[in-house]
C-alpha cells in the first residue's frame, strides 16, 4: 500500500496538490483540513506540498503500528506519550522514494512494523535534517489537533472541555520533542562556492570546452541557466519561470515577475516567483549570452514558439520544445555534480545564490557602503521584503568572515611585537 502526492491543474491556474491512496482516492480528513484549513489562508501550493509530505509520512506510522486515529479519537483516546516519541523517532527518517525526480507523484511504500522496532529505527538509518524534523511535527502536531475537534464533533456535536484540554496537551507535548536548535547554525550553513570553485566551475560549463559533461544541443542552454543564476542570484524557480518577454535588451533589464497560478503555464508543477517582483540590470555580456540563446537555440525548436518561457527541452521526445521544469533542472544539476571533484558535493542552484550573495558582500565592502544601505540594496536584488531580516543574515555572515580575517592578522601583528621587544 502507498499514498502518493499529486498536482492537479484547474482551468483558472491553481495548482492543487492532493494526497492520494493506492486506488488513486484522496484521503478524506487530509483533503479536508487541506481546503478548509490551509488553501482558505492562501497558502502556495509549494507549502501545501509541504505540508501534504508531511502527513504522507504520519499516516505511514499510524498504518505501519496499526493505528486508526480517527477511530482513536472518536473514543476520546489520544496519543499517548509513548506513541508520540514513537511518531517522533519515525519522522527522523529518511524514506526511500520510488522516484527521485518525480516532483508530481512523490510515492511512499511502508510495511507494517512491530512497535518495538520502531522505536529504535533511528540508530540504523539516517536522518533528516533538524530543520526537516521541527517542519515535519508543526505540521503534524496542527494536523492532530484538527482531526481530534473535528472527529469529536462528529460524533458529539460538539467539544468538552476537558477534551480540549487534553487535545491541547497532546499538541504540546508532541511540540516539545521538536529539535531545539529550529535553524542551522551558522557555522554548518550552506556557504557559497569559493573563487577558486568559481573559476573551475566555468572551465566545466564554458560551451564547447573539453570538460563539458553535456551534449552539444544543451551546453549553451545550460550556460545560460549556470549564468543567471551565478550573476544574478536568481531561485530554481525564478530562472525558470522567466519569459522571453521579461528580458527588455534595449535597456539590458530583465523582469523578474510573480505570476502564481498562471493558467498558460503548461506545468503541474509551476515554478514561481516566491516574493517580490524586481527589475534587474543585466551587463551587456549577460544580455549578449541570453539574446544569442533566443537567436540562434531556442528558435530552431519549433514546438518552442508556441510559448514564451525562456528555457527549454531540447532533447527529441514528448517534452522537445515545453518549458524546462524543475525535473529536467535538477538532472541538469545532477549530471554537472557528478562531472566536477569531490569538492561540489553540495552544488545546487541555491549554492549559485549564496555565491552570488558573496560577491555582493565583497563589492559592497571594496566601495565601503554602509550596512544599512547595503541591506535595502541586497533586499531589492534578491527579492526579499525590506526589513525582513533575510539580507542582514547575509551581511552578519560577511561580518563573521571579515572578523576571523582580523582576528588571525592581530594573532600575526601580536606575535610579531613580542619578537621584536624580545629581540
Amino acid at each position: 500500500m502507498f499514498f502518493c502526492i499529486k498536482n492537479i491543474k484547474f482551468r483558472d491556474g491553481e495548482r492543487y496538490p492532493l494526497l492520494l491512496d493506492e486506488k488513486g482516492i484522496p484521503h478524506w480528513n487530509i483533503t479536508l483540513y487541506i481546503t478548509t484549513k490551509i488553501r482558505n489562508s492562501n497558502k502556495a501550493s509549494n507549502t501545501i506540498s509541504a505540508i501534504l509530505s508531511s502527513l504522507k509520512v504520519l499516516l505511514c506510522w499510524s498504518y505501519s503500528i496499526g493505528i486508526d486515529l480517527e477511530d482513536r479519537f472518536s473514543q476520546k483516546k489520544f496519543l499517548t506519550d509513548q506513541e508520540l516519541e514513537s511518531l517522533r523517532n519515525y519522522l527522523q527518517v529518511k524514506k526511500a522514494r520510488s522516484n527521485s525526480f518525480d516532483l508530481n507523484v512523490n510515492i511512499i511504500n511502508f510495511k507494517k512494523r512491530s512497535y518495538r522496532s520502531l522505536s529504535s529505527v533511528t540508530d540504523k538509518t539516517k536522518r533528516v535534517s533538524l530543520i526537516t524534523q521541527y517542519i515535519r511535527m508543526s505540521y503534524i502536531a496542527d494536523y492532530l489537533s484538527w482531526l481530534a475537534i473535528r472527529v469529536i464533533e462528529q460524533n458529539a456535536k460538539f467539544v468538552d472541555s476537558e477534551s480540549l484540554k487534553r487535545i491541547e496537551l497532546m499538541k504540546k507535548n508532541f511540540c516539545s520533542y521538536r529539535p531545539i536548535n529550529r535553524n542551522r547554525s551558522r557555522e554548518n550553513s550552506r556557504k557559497g562556492l569559493s573563487k577558486e570553485q568559481q573559476n573551475l566551475l566555468f572551465t566545466y560549463i564554458t560551451p564547447s570546452a573539453d570538460k563539458n559533461p553535456f551534449s552539444f544541443q544543451l551546453q549553451c542552454r545550460n550556460y545560460v541557466i549556470i549564468s543567471l543564476l551565478y550573476h544574478l542570484g536568481l531561485r530554481a524557480g525564478e530562472v525558470l519561470a522567466l519569459k522571453i518577454s521579461d528580458f527588455d535588451f534595449s535597456n539590458n533589464t530583465v523582469l523578474v515577475a510573480r505570476r502564481h497560478d498562471n493558467p498558460d503555464d503548461p506545468r503541474n508543477h509551476q515554478p514561481v516567483v516566491k516574493t517580490i517582483d524586481r527589475r534587474i540590470p543585466l551587463s551587456n555580456e549577460l544580455a549578449e549570452l541570453v539574446s544569442n540563446y533566443i537567436i540562434h537555440d531556442r528558435r530552431n525548436i519549433k514546438q518552442a514558439r508556441k510559448h514564451d518561457y525562456l528555457l527549454v527541452t531540447h532533447i527529441i521526445g514528448p517534452y522537445e520544445g515545453k518549458p524546462l521544469s524543475l525535473k529536467g533542472l535538477n538532472k541538469v544539476f545532477l549530471i554537472l555534480k557528478k562531472a566536477l571533484p569531490d569538492e561540489f558535493d553540495n552544488f545546487s542552484p541555491h549554492v549559485l545564490r549564496h555565491t552570488a550573495n558573496d560577491r555582493f558582500s565583497e563589492l559592497m565592502d571594496k566601495n565601503k557602503i554602509d550596512s544599512a544601505k547595503e541591506e535595502k540594496m541586497r533586499s531589492y536584488l534578491m527579492g526579499w521584503k525590506e526589513g525582513s531580516g533575510t539580507a542582514s543574515m547575509y551581511t552578519r555572515r560577511h561580518i563573521e568572515t571579515k572578523s576571523k580575517e582580523a582576528a588571525i592578522k592581530l594573532q600575526k601583528y601580536t606575535k610579531n611585537m613580542l619578537e621584536e621587544k624580545y629581540e
